[in-house]
């Protein structure tokens, strides 16, 4: 697949902290891509970079569009992004508003805003909350209403910032199962996170480790090494876990991500 997004030796400081050095990341087309680190790791500065939040120049390069004060237009139009410290702020009322107005922004005919607006609400199954209030949807509900709103004008790649966190159990199930399937369709994922259980149908994993990436490969060979992520401070997942200690005794052979899936094997 040819790459679609590229980080070109980054080194960013704040406030004489270095949160990068050197940083290089290539990302291809349909990838899946997740970056794992603890918090306060510069894990929502690299969302910022990434977005244009914070100014760059030529670092970052989406769909051959370089980023720079000339080409930000350009390129943000290509993105979708979901930044995890402005997730309080919406700025309509209306749910079907919010959703409107990433398509008003880059001029669509009103037309093809309500198209677009069906379109997605029908592939997330929204179209019972589309004239509510946003202030009465549970906080989950309002997670989910941020990363859906990201996609509404079809971005290539969409990068989430610890977007997970405060959604519940189902609906990040759902939402993610939703992901994938947008994934077989073309769209390039960048999931930046410490939250392990939504990693695990990423085909590629790197470790944000003392302002460098390293590449780990699949979710099962970075599983494997348990011992180095709890070091670094992220928390394993239930199911993760469990089968790690399974598998020491040799009762399975594999790291399992589903609880009915590891049941079923265990039963055989």
């Amino acid at each position: 697949m040819p790459v679609i997004f590229t980080i070109n030796n980054l080194t960013y400081k704040q406030e004489n902290k270095l949160f990068f050095k050197n940083l290089n990341l290539e990302i291809e087309e349909k990838d899946m891509v997740s970056i794992i680190a603890p918090n306060r790791s510069g894990k929502t500065i690299l969302t910022k970079i990434i977005s244009a939040i914070i100014p760059t120049d030529d670092i970052c390069i989406l769909k051959g569009i370089s980023l720079n004060k000339k080409n930000v237009l350009k390129y943000i139009t290509k993105l979708g992004i979901v930044t995890n410290d402005l997730n309080s702020d919406f700025l309509f009322k209306k749910v079907k508003d919010e959703l409107a107005y990433p398509l008003l922004n880059l001029g669509f005919p009103e037309q093809k805003i309500n198209k677009k607006i069906t379109a997605i609400s029908h592939f997330f199954e929204i179209q019972d909350i589309l004239n509510k209030k946003i202030t009465k949807l549970s906080l989950s509900e309002q997670k989910k209403l941020k990363i859906i709103t990201s996609l509404v004008h079809e971005p290539r790649l969409l990068v989430l910032d610890d977007a997970f966190f405060e959604m519940n159990k189902q609906d990040q199930e759902f939402i993610l199962k939703k992901l994938k399937e947008l994934n077989k369709r073309g769209l390039t994922i960048l999931n930046i996170t410490s939250k392990l259980d939504t990693i695990y149908d990423s085909n590629k994993v790197y470790v944000l480790e003392n302002s460098t990436l390293k590449y780990k490969g699949s979710p099962s060979l970075v599983f494997e090494n348990d011992s180095y992520l709890r070091k670094i401070g992220l928390t394993i997942p239930f199911i993760v876990d469990l089968s790690i200690k399974l598998k020491f005794y040799n009762l399975i052979d594999k790291i399992y991500f589903d609880l009915e899936e590891l049941e079923e094997d265990l039963w055989k």
